[in-house]
């Protein structure tokens, strides 16, 4: 899984018509990017009760064994898998374990699946109107979301990007993990150590990111990501960046790997702080941060315009050829560097500059600055 390229997916607001099949017509694109992993956002039906919205959060699961059926059918799906495979990339599935929608199929067929609060059915955490948790310390509830999981994978789906992993008991990952082998592909949407230190004081305790691993091939890049933006909004220094990228090689080094995304559905593009030189440069860091390379649809064009969670909000398909080739450029180098999680990376600040020195297990030291 290291080095691998992810390209991440909102079928609704892809396109226009908001189809598995206007995807696969562009899949030939996205692999001439570079990309290896093709990551799609939930495709299942979305709930009624509570929805926000017009047309809801995809996050918020009405049925784990369907599909939107504005995205198309199962046909589709299994035309959109085959086509992916056919073309040498893997697909992998978000999976939304921790919670589902008020009106899932579970609340009448199982009412005992769900976490109660005074007798009501709730959240441990957060003010989300939209969902209620699900209770994992039931076995019942583990093995059900287990055979949800088979049932993908038996469909051709090659792995999981699991939402808020943390919260989720790593015992039912260790488990799935044995039950569907070590090829199938687990990355942990993980938490920032600030949500992480929250739920501490209201008695809940998270999984560590450096314990999910080996669990997990790759985990978000939370740890530093927020440092990242504070800097670019000139809230923090580049020092304060630097000491988080730091604190998380000590944490990570020889343990895990980060799925390292600038952008996604929850966070700002990256293009919204940056022109197109510094943009150029913080793509060119892609190619030397361990672990893989994530771009949201739209990204690899530099795109400002976050599309809507909740609408129908089409990416506007600006292209910006000088931004597409850096994103390119970054890939091919970041595959023919082909670093290790053995490589050992320091950061620093030179000359107001990111400076990046990594001691290659081989004896190699490479240096670079990135002016961001």
């Amino acid at each position: 899984m290291n080095n691998q390229i992810v390209y991440q997916i909102f079928v609704r607001n892809y396109s226009k018509e908001g189809s598995f099949l206007m995807v696969q017509k562009d899949l030939e694109r996205i692999k001439d990017l570079g990309v290896d992993i093709v990551y799609f956002m939930p495709i299942h039906k979305i709930g009624i009760k509570n929805r926000k919205g017009t047309y809801g959060s995809p996050y918020a699961i009405k049925d784990y064994y369907s599909i939107t059926p504005d995205y198309g059918t199962i046909e589709d799906f299994k035309s959109l898998v085959n086509k992916i495979h056919d073309l040498n990339m893997k697909i992998i599935l978000d999976m939304v374990f921790n919670h589902t929608t008020p009106d899932n199929v579970l609340v009448d067929t199982h009412p005992e699946y769900y976490f109660y609060r005074d007798g009501k059915r709730g959240n441990r955490v957060g003010d989300w109107s939209d969902i209620v948790d699900l209770d994992h310390s039931r076995d019942d509830v583990q093995h059900y979301l287990l055979d949800v999981l088979k049932y993908w994978v038996n469909l051709g789906v090659d792995g999981f990007r699991f939402d808020v992993a943390n919260l989720i008991p790593l015992s039912f990952f260790k488990m799935a993990r044995k039950e569907l082998g070590k090829d199938v592909i687990f990355i942990a949407e993980s938490i920032e150590k600030s949500f992480h230190d929250y739920l501490k004081t209201v008695g809940i305790i998270a999984t560590k990111d450096e314990d999910l691993f080996p669990t997990f091939d790759s985990a978000y890049n939370y740890s530093w990501y927020h440092d990242l933006e504070a800097y670019l909004k000139k809230e923090k220094t580049l020092q304060k960046l630097v000491d988080a990228l730091n604190e998380d090689e000590t944490l990570l080094y020889q343990v895990g790997s980060r799925l390292n995304c600038f952008e996604n559905h929850d966070l700002e593009r990256i293009a919204h702080y940056l022109n197109n030189d510094n943009l150029k440069e913080i793509i060119r860091l892609f190619a030397y941060l361990k672990g893989n390379v994530f771009i949201y649809m739209g990204q690899e064009y530099g795109i400002s315009h976050k599309p809507e969670l909740f609408e129908k909000d089409p990416v506007i398909w600006t292209k910006n050829d000088e931004i597409y080739r850096a994103y390119k450029d970054a890939i091919m180098l970041k595959k023919k560097l082909n670093l290790s999680l053995l490589d050992k990376y320091y950061f620093d600040v030179e000359e107001n500059k990111l400076k990046l020195t990594i001691k290659r297990t081989n004896g190699e030291v490479l240096t670079e600055l990135f002016n961001i």
